[in-house]
């Protein structure tokens, strides 16, 4: 992103939260995908940036189909943004060629060639709708979600790919298609229904004065289908219980209009009664066949997509109403955040001949909503630098949470919004003065402030948005919070605002090395040793820019190495130091021969922590492999530390040439780490591994707390916040060291399908690498 000039938008009205404006932003498109419905046309498009070879982002945009000239005016500007100043118009549009689905595909081809002059290449639509549902269930997080009055929004696991089929799509657009589908490219159209979509808008438009269909929705929520719909009390004047009805249920649609004489008595009907009549009509009658069809063909998995359901609460909870009722609590009603886009993504995936060498991630920095009053949004997808698939050491899949703290209750979900909201000031001028290029250069000084202030207010304007509706960009938890103030900084181009106190602290701690690696070798008794070690690496991870009390105490000069160490407590309940320590000196049981260490890259926490503890497993004969952030502590910091290190000490120096201690990439740009989405080829050479380390309060507390592995592992990590401490039934720097044999006769479908599996969702936590909790 070409963040300089980025400001905030001060046109149009005065609203709570305002646009951040990129005046210089000139990405360029490089394909295009269009879903066209009979009520609207969805538009796909990846764009690049400049000078950037790899990486890019998945746009969405939706127009209304009776006004396809907006969308092909629309598609034409972003040709016309493509073309390079060496080229002429008659030479790019040679080389464009949009994909088109759905019925517009073939009713307005000719006005798309005729518009603008490129190749327009039809693909199926039921094909493009399990290609494009199959992708986002599986790749992108918290894509699937439930929604009931009671429970709204509870967001469903990725499936594990094993047991993604079979499963049934309920297509609701102008009309409605049911689909089943037994594997990747299997699938068949097997029901469906004219009554969907168009019928609903097409009623409402003749019944009331709503002039949209988002209009017609927003008038169902202050309805009441009571004065129209005719209800079993009406009829029964109580429940039938004898067939199991209550009072309230709809026992004729529209049933009161027609006793009550609508030609003498039009008026007394409200337009926001028969909105939501209808919406619950139509939508009752969809969930009806649905469940008949998942029964009788044995499917239990229902998913809803389509633009007819908008992240309308009304509708989805009709939907989930009737799959409920009908299958008597057996089956669930699976929504989609990229409801509307399934064709267009499918459509555009149809470019993708070869197999994919990345993963997307989705960012919400420019989050969208499906209307203005969805209770969901969904964001843009970012392409990763490499295929993030599932570390291959996760004991079992359909069990594996990565977040320790879900944020489900509110008062927790508050308390962290509000510490993000109250230390952004600290953490807006710790960019500022950590980011500027000197003290003479005004036009550098201005730029950064200016791009500081539209941070401040974008992550801002985010977290007024949670507050409201804490789920809207997926399960709130700690990893989705600090994830996105990254995407903010990222966005306003900070990718790494603390990169110049990661070369300070890195000089001062490779100074105190040499002292610290010559206390740790003059240890005879192997126990001590292992003692110290760890003790190095708590300390290590104290030196945290991620928390607030830590940044005070650094800023004050309060906090040195052994100072640092005396604040750590290491209570019983947290402490397996002598589990481990019996492990590794145990003659009776075979050496533990390769080890993936989970670490931060920078300053005390890898010089005086980490890297003394991979030369001691080294000595032991094993390889250790130091997996770090791609980015923004992209692993050249942390390569360039081992190298000084290997100037400074002979054992790491040997160990760095034999390549027994080697850095690679976990495909990760966040504090904390979901083993879920890991840089396949980390995982390739993970295969053999039989000890895994997770250091550091984002790896190894906010996430991860509780997995299991079927090999051996150690969490290690300091509590430097006092919410979770006190969640986890700790104090403030207490000391989590916890240390379990794996048990590797257990079977792990991971290991058997991992380079076949296509994953979900983001993520380590870093010393200095990002801003204040």
């Amino acid at each position: 992103m070409n963040a300089t000039g980025a400001k905030i938008c001060d046109e149009g009205p005065q609203l709570e939260t305002r646009d951040i404006v990129f005046p210089n932003q000139t990405e360029s498109v490089s394909q295009i995908a269009v879903d066209i419905g009979g009520s609207l046309a969805k538009v796909v498009y990846f764009s690049k940036r400049p000078n950037v070879s790899e990486g890019g982002r998945l746009n969405f945009v939706k127009f209304e189909t009776e006004k396809i000239d907006e969308c092909i005016d629309f598609i034409g500007n972003l040709i016309a943004a493509r073309r390079h100043p060496d080229s002429s118009d008659l030479d790019l549009k040679k080389k464009i060629v949009i994909k088109a689905t759905g019925g517009g595909a073939h009713k307005f081809y000719d006005s798309f060639i005729h518009k603008l002059k490129v190749k327009v290449e039809k693909e199926d639509e039921m094909e493009c709708l399990i290609t494009g549902l199959n992708f986002l269930i599986s790749e992108i997080p918290y894509e699937v979600f439930t929604y009931s009055e009671h429970d709204p929004m509870c967001f469903e696991d990725t499936p594990n790919p094993a047991n993604m089929f079979p499963y049934m799509l309920v297509n609701i657009g102008s009309g409605v298609s049911i689909l089943k589908v037994t594997e990747q490219n299997k699938f068949e159209r097997i029901s469906g229904t004219s009554l969907g979509g168009g019928t609903l808008w097409g009623l409402l438009s003749l019944l009331t004065g709503a002039k949209s269909f988002d209009e017609m929705l927003e008038l169902s929520k202050s309805g009441d289908n009571t004065n129209v719909d005719m209800l079993v009390g009406d009829i029964y004047g109580s429940d039938y219980n004898k067939i199991g009805l209550k009072s309230t249920t709809i026992a004729s649609s529209m049933g009161k209009v027609f006793k009550k004489n609508i030609r003498q008595h039009v008026g007394n009907f409200r337009s926001e009664d028969i909105s939501k009549s209808l919406l619950f009509m139509v939508s009752n009658n969809i969930g009806q066949i649905a469940y008949l069809n998942a029964q009788a063909h044995g499917l239990k998995r229902i998913y809803f997509g389509g633009c007819f359901i908008r992240g309308h609460p009304i509708t989805m909870n009709t939907l989930s109403y009737a799959i409920n009722f009908w299958s008597q609590g057996t089956m669930k009603a699976l929504f989609l955040r990229h409801e509307g886009y399934l064709g267009a993504v499918g459509a555009f995936l149809h470019y993708r001949t070869k197999q994919r060498t990345y993963s997307f991630s989705e960012i919400f920095t420019v989050p969208q909503m499906i209307t203005e009053n969805s209770v969901n949004a969904y964001g843009i997808l970012e392409s990763t630098s490499t295929k993030l698939v599932t570390f291959p050491k996760l004991e079992n899949l359909d069990n594996y949470y990565p977040d320790t703290l879900k944020l489900t209750d509110p008062t927790a979900q508050k308390y962290w919004i509000d510490i993000l909201e109250r230390n952004l000031h600290s953490l807006v001028e710790l960019v500022m003065e950590w980011t500027s290029n000197g003290k003479n250069d005004e036009q550098n000084q201005d730029d950064v402030r200016n791009r500081a202030s539209s941070f401040d207010a974008l992550f801002r304007s985010h977290l007024a948005r949670l507050r409201d509706q804490p789920n809207m960009y997926g399960a709130l938890t700690v990893r989705s919070l600090l994830n996105l103030r990254e995407q903010c900084l990222h966005e306003l181009g900070f990718p790494d605002v603390f990169s110049k106190v990661k070369t300070s602290e890195n000089k001062s701690a490779l100074q105190m090395l040499p002292r610290l690696l010559n206390k740790v070798d003059s240890i005879q008794s192997l126990e001590d040793k292992i003692e110290l070690l760890i003790d190095n690496v708590l300390t290590g991870n104290m030196f945290d820019w991620g928390s607030s009390q830590i940044v005070e105490m650094i800023k004050d000069g309060e906090l040195t190495f052994e100072s640092a160490k005396d604040k750590i407590n290491k209570p019983d309940k947290f402490n397996r130091t002598r589990k481990f320590i019996e492990r590794i000196t145990n003659k009776n049981k075979p050496p533990l021969k390769k080890a993936v260490i989970f670490v931060d890259n920078s300053g005390a926490d890898i010089v005086l922590g980490i890297i003394p503890f991979a030369r001691f497993l080294t000595s032991l004969g094993m390889d250790v492999i130091l997996a770090v952030n791609s980015y923004p502590a992209i692993n050249d910091i942390t390569v360039t530390v081992v190298t000084s290190i290997a100037e400074l000490d002979h054992l790491v120096a040997a160990a760095w040439a034999s390549k027994k201690l080697s850095v690679m990439e976990t495909g990760s740009a966040s504090l904390c780490l979901d083993l879920r989405r890991i840089n396949e080829k980390l995982v390739e050479a993970c295969k053999d591994v039989d000890f895994v380390v997770l250091e550091g309060m984002g790896r190894a507390i906010h996430t991860n707390f509780h997995a299991k592995f079927i090999c051996d592992s150690l969490k290690v990590a300091v509590f430097k916040d006092a919410a979770t401490a006190t969640e986890l039934g700790a104090q403030m720097y207490d000391a989590v060291i916890l240390y379990e044999e794996g048990n590797n006769n257990k079977t792990s479908s991971i290991i058997e399908n991992v380079t076949n599996i296509k994953e979900n969702s983001e993520n380590s936590e870093n010393v200095v690498n990002n801003g204040i909790v």
